[in-house]
């Protein structure tokens, strides 16, 4: 099997405790060569982790990518230098895995998806949800058609987040160059999962709140959807309460229902015995680079493209437009417009 040589580019928070975990996972497709970071003590510090030589170790992104032994980069950076990395990337041919989100601004993000429509070298972003084996289970019933064409889903994410809590405390998310903090840099994961289930949004309108003061932007929402196919749909999210992390959704189709668990899938129809789904499986970090790899080497399609990775951004920025202004807000080619009452 044929190893990708690496370079990693930030290694912060969701370097060491989700991507290299994964990495670790898949020696056999990928070889960790070198290391970036603009605090050159903390890329030391996770090469000496990583067991990355230290001659391999940068403050300048830019002299990771004049090396002729990388294949491809993992951008680990805040948001608003995604653009600035991943054309440099293309510039030297190296293929790119960006985390979401895919940037602060659709200008931005459009810049980058029109990069990933070139084909080569390759451009994903990693939005690791609908990686869960929960979620793509769920996806493979519906492509199966056991239930029919759906026409409604909840989906309920609700998370304690403490003063101390290692991500949302990031010094780039206290003050966040992306529209709403917090709102938006884990909304778009809920809405990737809606669209992956659902297809493409055609309005949402959403009533926030903001209740504590250690995160920045609002913390609860409830959103309301439309979707393209006519189908509707809702999602309830908070980083504020007093329990432990739990997500679930449900999804309604015109022969039956869905109820997606962490680690299964339960299947209902009328008259019929329920069916439950095991959704055991890799970690989604590793299920995520598992399918970039095969996309990298076989030329296909990976389940996740930049393209989804725009259309996620332009749903949470109207999402957060209505959160703002309480009107329902329609997504539709880049422009977010309030719905005439």
């Amino acid at each position: 099997m044929r190893r990708l040589r690496l370079g990693l580019i930030g290694t912060g928070v969701a370097a060491r405790i989700m991507h290299w975990p994964a990495l670790e996972q898949l020696r056999d497709r990928y070889e960790l060569v070198a290391v970036a970071n603009r605090t050159l003590s903390k890329a030391e510090s996770f090469a000496d982790m990583a067991g990355v030589d230290r001659s391999a170790v940068y403050a300048d992104y830019r002299e990771l990518l004049a090396r002729d032994d990388i294949d491809v980069v993992d951008v680990l950076l805040p948001p608003q230098m995604n653009l600035e990395v991943i054309q440099a990337a293309t510039e030297r041919d190296i293929h790119v895995i960006c985390e979401k989100p895919i940037a602060t601004t659709l200008e931005d993000a459009e810049a980058i998806a029109a990069l990933a429509e070139d084909g080569v070298p390759r451009v994903f972003i990693a939005e690791n949800f609908r990686y869960e084996n929960a979620v793509r289970r769920a996806r493979a019933l519906l492509d199966e058609g056991v239930i029919g064409r759906p026409f409604m889903i909840s989906y309920q994410w609700l998370q304690p987040v403490t003063p101390d809590d290692e991500i949302s405390s990031r010094p780039w998310r206290q003050k966040p160059a992306h529209a709403g903090g917090i709102f938006s840099d884990h909304g778009v994961h809920m809405i990737d999962v809606l669209r992956f289930l659902m297809g493409d949004v055609q309005s949402v309108h959403v009533f926030a709140t903001d209740r504590q003061t250690h995160t920045v932007g609002f913390d609860s929402a409830t959103y309301q959807f439309t979707f393209q196919s006519g189908a509707i749909g809702s999602i309830q999210w908070s980083f504020c309460v007093a329990s432990e992390l739990s997500w679930s959704a449900q999804l309604w189709a015109e022969d039956g229902t869905l109820h997606v668990y962490p680690d299964r899938v339960e299947l209902k129809r009328l008259g019929a015995k329920d069916c439950i789904y095991s959704a055991n499986g890799p970690f989604s970090f590793v299920n995520e680079f598992i399918d970039f790899y095969d996309a990298i080497t076989g030329d296909g399609t990976p389940m996740m493209t930049a393209a989804d990775a725009l259309n996620d951004l332009k749903t949470i920025l109207a999402a957060h437009k209505s959160a703002m202004t309480g009107e329902v807000i329609t997504v539709q080619n880049g422009d977010l417009h309030a719905v005439e009452r």
